[in-house]
Order: C-alpha cells, then sequence, then structure tokens
C-alpha cells in the first residue's frame, strides 16, 4: 500500500523540473510554491497507483475466469494458440456457456 508520501522524492523532482521548461527557464524557483506542487502531483501519483492496483487485481479476476474455461480463452480468432489468456474472449465464452445451459 502506498501513500502521497511515498512518492514525494519523485514529485518533488518533478515539480522542480518546471522551472526548466523553455516558458519558466527565466523565472525564479520558489521553493514554497515547488512543494505545494510536489503534493499535489504526489496525491495523483498515489491515486494512479492504486487505479492500476485495482486493475490488476479485477484482471486477475478475469484470468483466473479465463484459465477455467481452458484452451478456448486462450484460442485467438485465427486459430493460433496464446500463450496468456485472452481477456476480452472471456465475456464471451461465458455468454455462450450461458446460454447453452
Amino acid at each position: 500500500m502506498t501513500t502521497p508520501e511515498t512518492w514525494m522524492n519523485e514529485a518533488r523532482q518533478i515539480a522542480a523540473q518546471c522551472w526548466c521548461d523553455e516558458e519558466t527557464k527565466n523565472t525564479a524557483m520558489d521553493p514554497v510554491l515547488a512543494e505545494a506542487v510536489a503534493k499535489r502531483i504526489a496525491a495523483w501519483m498515489d491515486t494512479g497507483a492504486q487505479a492500476q492496483r485495482n486493475c490488476d487485481y479485477y484482471r486477475g479476476l478475469v484470468v483466473r475466469c479465463g484459465n477455467a474455461l481452458g484452451e478456448a480463452a486462450k484460442t485467438c480468432d485465427d486459430g493460433s494458440k496464446s500463450e496468456d489468456v485472452l481477456c476480452a474472449k472471456v465475456p464471451e465464452l461465458v455468454e455462450a456457456l450461458v446460454a447453452n445451459r
């Protein structure tokens, strides 16, 4: 689990780089402003990290379902076989199973 504080070092670097941009390179750096911007960047970074963890969790569920469905979940439309579950194919396979019940 992360918090915005987890990302502060990287966020500070990103905020400081703003004073290196062409349109701001002649502006004196304001450390207080840079820290305020870094806090906001860190919060967004933490939000993005949580969103990715959520995606990974739900993708993992789809992969588990695909593995339970067997080879059909790893068979491409052209008949070739994938090493991994084709997550986009899982819903149609589940729908077919339900329709055939």
